[in-house]
């Protein structure tokens, strides 16, 4: 049986919006809308406030609806295919049963979001219940977009999610069991007490993701990349058949100790003397290098949970995509380091140096201190300097910045949520597209 959809003009979608404001103003007389089973198709819905509008069965095929509200709204059923959504807001929807194939969902908020498969139901001819007309497969994210969206303890079990572009999105808690993610792009994604069992992960990208806590029961990751990524004693018995799993100390050429000697060797003599150390996917794990000079360094997608590197130098010391949580970089020289997309949750800077640097005297050839995309939360940075440091996309969540000099730095897209910034320094920045910013003085 088939639901004729009711075609809708770009006239009657404002209306019907105006009417939604109205509505949620509480103004008397005021209406809310009812959109489920009307065709939408390729309107312009950018801006508007639609939340808690019910859209069942809707067909939203193309729409460009990029920064508007559907939170609490009903999507269930609907035909979402191509539909422009960066930005938009869709916490706590219904989206059961919602066909989101290369749809841009890319920085949307879907915290709570209801999207695990669901079937669209209505009465026939003789008043019984039977399925409409219309596809109501398990949702479907193939090749969509979710690049930095926020899927917080949404459900998306049983969703089929084969190549979608999940680059930096929030999963924390998220219900992905039965989920198929094959060649799925997870980098940076934050997978934390989420619960992927039965989820097929096959072939997916995980560079630099966040995977502790996880439920794994039955879950499969054939051929899935790890490079990089942070992953708990649970992960890694998951981990059969994956690629680019940290590796041991015993597959280091030779002696850590000896290969941080000749290290120093090579720094003193400026490279005539000793050999670099250049390391990449070692478990280090808390590691002491506190007070060793390690400029220069190569430590990417390494290991290092709770090292020590307290009194050190670091300057143009490459540590892209490690794992340095609760790492201890207490009064550290880090000027001009490369810490971006590092995971950094607690680790202690306290009086340490992140300054960019002038090479070979020339001032057109500044080199930064690179932490873009990383992962501060709960970070100490008390008394740090971050002189023209990069922090573009940095997440300081609950982070302690109490006197901290960010002189100079670049912040866009910075997340400062729920951070300490007693006294703290932002001389000379763009603060036009920072995340959570707000200033607290001492009294």
């Amino acid at each position: 049986m088939t639901r004729e959809r009711v075609k809708l003009s770009q006239s009657a979608l404002r209306r019907a919006a105006d009417a939604n404001a109205r509505f949620r103003r509480g103004l008397r007389g005021a209406i809310r809308p009812q959109l489920s089973f009307h065709d939408l198709t390729g309107l312009d819905l950018g801006g508007f406030d639609l939340s808690g509008v019910d859209f069942t069965g809707a067909c939203l095929h193309r729409v460009e609806a990029k920064g508007t509200d559907f939170s609490d709204s009903n999507f269930f059923g609907c035909d979402l295919r191509m539909a422009q959504l960066q930005g938009a807001n869709l916490a706590r929807t219904d989206l059961r049963g919602a066909i989101l194939r290369g749809a841009d969902l890319s920085g949307a908020l879907l915290p709570d979001a209801d999207l695990r498969e669901g079937l669209l139901l209505q009465r026939n001819d003789k008043g019984e219940l039977a399925p409409a007309d219309i596809e109501t497969l398990p949702v479907e994210l193939v090749i969509a977009n979710l690049t930095g969206a926020d899927l917080t303890r949404a459900k998306l079990a049983g969703g089929f999610a084969v190549r979608a572009d999940l680059t930096n999105a929030i999963l924390r808690g998220a219900n992905l069991s039965r989920i198929d993610l094959r060649n799925a792009n997870l980098t940076g994604a934050v997978l934390e007490n989420a619960d992927l069992s039965d989820a097929n992960l096959d072939g997916s990208i995980l560079h630099g993701s966040i995977l502790t806590g996880i439920r794994w029961t039955g879950a499969t990751l054939g051929e899935a990349d790890m490079l990089g990524a942070v992953l708990d004693e649970s992960a890694r018995t998951a981990s059969i058949g994956a690629v680019n799993l940290p590796k041991g100390l015993h597959t280091l050429e030779a002696p850590l100790e000896e290969l941080l000697v000749a290290h120093e060797a090579w720094v003193r003599s400026v490279g005539s003397e000793g050999k670099r150390l250049q390391l990449s996917g070692i478990e280090l794990g808390a590691v002491d290098l506190s007070g060793r000079d390690l400029s220069g360094a190569v430590l990417v997608n390494c290991v290092l949970t709770g090292g020590r590197f307290a009194d050190s130098k670091l300057t143009v010391a490459d540590l892209t995509r490690s794992s340095l949580e609760r790492a201890d970089f207490r009064h550290a020289d880090m000027c001009a380091a490369v810490l971006r997309q590092a995971f950094l949750s607690g680790a202690d800077f306290t009086g340490a140096k992140l300054d960019a640097v002038v090479l070979g005297g020339n001032l057109n050839e500044l080199r930064r201190s690179n932490l873009d995309e990383t992962r501060l939360w709960g970070a100490i940075l008390r008394n740090t300097t971050l002189f023209g440091a990069s922090l573009l996309n940095a997440d300081l969540q609950r982070a302690d910045l109490t006197d901290a000099d960010f002189k100079n730095t670049r912040l866009a897209g910075a997340n400062f949520t729920a951070a300490i910034m007693t006294d703290t320094k932002f001389d000379g920045v763009d603060m036009r597209h920072v995340r959570g910013f707000k200033r607290k003085r001492a009294s």
